[in-house]
């Protein structure tokens, strides 16, 4: 009798730490990840003033409540999904860039790695830059967005200074460039597979714009 409440009493304390283990779980950065994941995808497909919390809780599989215990509210949702990817695309860039290559190869090189990043997560990239997102960025998804900008724009500096890129006021330069690589990653998007996933194509829109960059 004694050794049957003992049993009983190790098995509720098992079954309660196994409780906890799932909890635990639920509330860690696997479920996280699953969030961000969801509502990446979900404000693609829905624009994020499209998409509730409880559109992202039914694609991650979690209770909206789960989510509420990561992110407080859909702008900060929003904007831990905006500085993740935006921050990932950053890396991307400045991995594939040498700063100290001429400006044609260094175009070259960051072209190409922003069509990559397109082609290899065209979810991420249409919701990066086919929505706006002013509305709900705090300061620090600002900050990141800023820090892209502010990579290019040191291209463009740089490639003036050279004497390789055309003389014109950076921001202008890198609104039609950045321009035209946004339409060309949106062509396809309707079920074709996407240009940036086409090296030709990828090499052809490169020369191209280059041309539109280059000092005469």
């Amino acid at each position: 009798m004694v050794w049957a409440t003992r049993n009983r009493d190790l098995t509720l304390r098992g079954a309660s730490n196994d409780h906890r283990d799932v909890r635990r779980d639920k509330d860690g950065p696997a479920t996280r990840e699953a969030i961000l994941d969801a509502a990446m995808r979900t404000f693609t497909e829905n624009t994020f003033a499209g998409s509730s919390m409880a559109d992202v809780a039914q694609r991650a599989g979690v209770a909206v409540g789960s989510i509420y215990r990561h992110f407080p509210s859909k702008e900060s949702l929003g904007n831990a999904v905006y500085q993740l990817w935006k921050g990932r695309a950053l890396s991307a860039i400045v991995a594939a860039v040498d700063p100290d290559a001429p400006s044609r190869t260094a175009f070259a090189q960051m072209w190409r790695a922003f069509a990559r990043f397109a082609a290899e997560h065209p979810d991420a990239f249409a919701f990066l830059e086919y929505q706006q997102h002013e509305a709900y960025l705090d300061s620090a998804g600002q900050a990141t967005a800023h820090k892209v900008m502010a990579f290019v724009r040191d291209f463009i500096v740089r490639g003036q200074q050279a004497g390789e890129l055309r003389s014109a006021p950076p921001d202008m330069l890198i609104a039609l460039a950045y321009g035209a690589l946004v339409g060309f990653t949106r062509d396809g998007r309707a079920g074709a597979p996407p240009s940036a996933a086409d090296p030709a194509l990828v090499t052809a829109a490169e020369e191209a714009v280059w041309a539109m960059l280059r000092a005469d």
